[in-house]
């Protein structure tokens, strides 16, 4: 059960984001037109929130469905941290395989960050491989195991660069495989 003191704290918060100009955070919200349902407002404001709303649960915080629309009862819910990470303006969503993910979604199912997936789609990947391909179980390469077979096998037909363009890796990675340095067991 949430204390009331705690409630009367989100919902002053809540005012404060909509109307208080020196609030750092107004112009993410009150800035961007985001105001207060007039029932919350005033003297009886206060207990019509706590009747639209009810208790929050333990952990959860006040969140807007819509970003961009008011708070209102049809538009506010008890959210967890991550029903609200995932409600944010600046996600990026991506689908794959008909699933629409976060950016942080995807890279939590492949165990890595999300900048390993950006990596991948700044270098030409398209996104839905970008997210489903495994990400290489060495740690510190940016290629499978699969793929150092395929460079040893491949050079010098192709050339290094060619290589490493193909695979959206450096010079140096393909060098490394050619010459034993990184991935010794690929035959």
């Amino acid at each position: 059960m949430t204390s009331f003191k705690r409630l009367l704290g989100v919902w002053r918060t809540m005012h404060n984001r909509c109307y208080n100009k020196k609030q750092k955070c107004y112009p993410d919200y009150g800035g961007r037109g985001i105001v207060v349902d007039s029932r919350w407002h005033g003297a009886d404001g206060f207990q019509s929130f706590l009747k639209d709303m009810g208790e929050c649960p333990e952990g959860a915080t006040l969140d807007r469905k819509d970003n961009s629309g008011p708070y209102s009862p049809e538009n506010c819910r008890w959210a967890t941290r991550a029903e609200q990470a995932r409600n944010k303006r600046n996600n990026r969503f991506i689908t794959a395989n008909g699933e629409t993910k976060t950016l942080r979604e995807w890279a939590n199912s492949l165990k890595c960050s999300p900048a390993a997936i950006l990596y991948r789609i700044n270098k030409g990947m398209d996104e839905e491989k970008a997210v489903t391909m495994p990400i290489p179980s060495r740690p510190n390469s940016k290629l499978t195991l699969e793929q150092a077979v395929y460079v040893k096998k491949t050079y010098p037909t192709l050339s290094m660069q060619a290589l490493a363009t193909q695979l959206g890796v450096s010079k140096k990675s393909i060098l490394n495989i050619v010459h034993g340095v990184t991935f010794v067991d690929a035959a």
